[in-house]
């Protein structure tokens, strides 16, 4: 072994790198790689997913397509995924609901904290309660009122029934009397056209960037618990002291027991994205915040947050 190679090992060395986990990572992908999201085409899952793959063609020539396989709040895509092959070629995209939610509230064909191994998040999102920009509501309070006022007659959507935006404005409803209809949707892009049209009063979605910008919608206050960037004075259910306000977040994550060269890959790809004018481009599109969680620290939010999430379901009396 000559001079050059010990230098290249020690340097690997020195970085936390073996040269076994190096062969591995090189290893991966060996072919193609699928991205599942569980809603429909056009919104803000498709845009999260999509700078994913985008960046990773672009980065690595690496062929990562989109299969979108919305319905059922996002569970048949987390069920399809948990069924996959733990090699690498079919991940998904992350999101709250048939996560963290959905298990607690139905019978799901799968076990959010076996069953799925959590790469990456790579963006923290808004979802919040949003009317068209000429609607009688100005602000959430003029909600509240009618709703009281006129059980039933209030008729909002969110992008994913029963996920993490369903159940914080039900249960914000709940804690002020609030009696509203919920008409469902397979996702937001479909919820806010319903809303465009005058089909319906109010939509709980991360959509509402585009329409924002157009001036068409106007945002009354954030599911979450952290105020829109760029929206000052807009409430948020936690300051309004709420029982459920969820912090919402995409990443990646792929079935259980996914090869650590696979973790490893994915984990580079989405940090060096973070750096890209594509990352800052879907930032402002989605009025999203830049974070970035490694495997360990993204599962551990999971699994406490499902935890989390369980406790204060049971607690509002929601679990069926």
């Amino acid at each position: 072994m000559n001079r050059r190679d010990l230098l290249i090992i020690a340097a690997l060395s020195a970085g936390g790198l073996s040269l076994s986990r190096l062969a591995a990572a090189e290893a991966y992908p060996s072919g193609g790689i699928s991205i599942t999201v569980g809603f429909a085409a056009g919104g803000a899952g498709d845009l999260a997913a999509r700078v994913a793959a985008d960046h990773a063609r672009a980065s690595h020539k690496v062929a990562v397509g989109l299969d979108f396989r919305p319905g059922a709040g996002g569970t048949l895509a987390a069920d399809q995924l948990a069924r996959a092959r733990a090699d690498g070629a079919t991940l998904s995209l992350y999101s709250a609901s048939p996560i963290l939610v959905a298990p607690h509230l139905q019978k799901v064909p799968y076990d959010p904290l076996k069953d799925f191994t959590y790469i990456a998040s790579y963006v923290a999102i808004a979802i919040p309660f949003f009317v068209r920009s000429d609607s009688p509501f100005g602000n959430w309070d003029d909600v509240l009122a009618y709703g009281r006022a006129n059980p039933g007659r209030l008729r909002w959507a969110t992008a994913a029934p029963r996920g993490v935006a369903h159940i914080a404005t039900e249960a914000a409803f709940l804690r002020e009397g609030v009696s509203a209809t919920f008409v469902p949707f397979s996702g937001g892009a479909e919820a806010i056209t319903a809303l465009l049209g005058g089909h319906i009063d109010a939509v709980v979605s991360s959509d509402y960037g585009p329409h924002l910008d157009a001036g068409s919608v106007r945002l009354l206050i954030e599911t979450g618990p952290e105020p829109i960037p760029g929206a000052p004075g807009i409430p948020t259910f936690r300051s309004r002291g709420y029982p459920v306000s969820i912090p919402a977040s995409y990443g990646l994550f792929g079935p259980a027991g996914l090869p650590p060269a696979a973790i490893e890959w994915w984990q580079q790809v989405l940090r060096n994205m973070l750096e890209t004018e594509l990352y800052r481009t879907f930032l402002r599109t989605m009025r999203g915040t830049a974070v970035f969680q490694d495997h360990a620290a993204f599962t551990r939010t999971v699994h406490e947050g499902y935890e989390a999430l369980g406790k204060q379901i049971a607690d509002m009396g929601l679990k069926p």
